[in-house]
């Protein structure tokens, strides 16, 4: 008897130890950005994804076991496209055919950002339309829209040397084989605290090419877990541990207007 409730004790303990999983919904966070700030290090995948994988955790214990998985950004459609049940963190409201736009569940935003054109600092470049691309060495990433362009890059009038990440885009513009690329504005605002360099040698147009908003975005079908997550989202803008979070990469929550 005495070691039967033994075992019985050390099962609750164990139970007690496993609680933040122990029956919750196993479910992925999608990720095609491995790039800063979402991914930070190639190894550990540390960054902004992986904080918030571990802030939604805490705030949805027992409820949900939320996984981070790493994707390349074709296979991430095909799954969706096979309606593979996952969400995918911090997804533009410019793709996917938006919040609006009925193929798949949104949640409110996290954060505002917006498509950036940098160039050297010692040849500045100064956005005014489509117009002042023409003929200039355009960089860009394979597989993005941009639609402000899209009817000129789609014309040929305007040419973008396409490659598959950030850090590319940088290094080709350093090496002058591009006068201009185009990054998101997060990943500036991260630079620009991380790296003197980068704040020194680059120069940013006063006019970007869009504003978006960074989303959950879910799988058809998903409506409770949706729900479960937005109610949590919504309220992220104004708890200190997500503040102090997107502070480390530059960032500041979704404001008022946008949710």
């Amino acid at each position: 008897m005495s070691h039967a409730r033994n075992v019985a004790m050390c099962l609750g303990v164990w139970l007690l130890s496993c609680g933040t999983t122990w029956g919750a919904q196993r479910i992925e966070a999608w990720s095609y950005y491995p790039v800063p700030p979402f991914q930070t290090e190639d190894v550990s995948n540390a960054g902004l994804t992986a904080d918030l994988v571990v802030y939604l955790n805490k705030a949805l214990s027992g409820k949900y076991d939320v996984n981070l998985v790493m994707l390349p950004k074709a296979r991430l459609n095909k799954m969706l496209e096979r309606g593979d049940k996952a969400f995918v963190a911090f997804t533009p409201s410019v793709v996917f055919d938006g919040p609006n736009g009925g193929s798949y569940l949104w949640t409110a935003p996290l954060f505002e950002d917006r498509q950036e054109l940098v160039s050297r600092a010692k040849q500045p470049f100064e956005f005014n339309g489509p117009a002042s691309l023409f003929g200039v060495r355009f960089g860009a990433l394979l597989g993005h829209i941009y639609p402000m362009l899209a009817k000129e890059m789609e014309s040929g009038v305007i040419h973008a040397d396409r490659t598959t990440s950030e850090a590319s885009l940088i290094a080709m513009l350093m090496a002058g084989h591009v006068d201009v690329i185009t990054i998101p504005n997060s990943a500036v605002r991260y630079y620009m605290s991380t790296n003197t360099a980068f704040r020194q040698g680059f120069w940013i147009s006063r006019q970007h090419l869009g504003e978006y908003t960074r989303h959950l975005m879910f799988q058809r079908g998903m409506e409770k877990e949706r729900d479960d997550f937005d109610q949590i989202i919504r309220k992220m803008n104004v708890d200190p541990a997500w503040i102090g979070t997107l502070k480390k990469y530059g960032l500041e929550p979704a404001s008022r207007k946008t949710r």
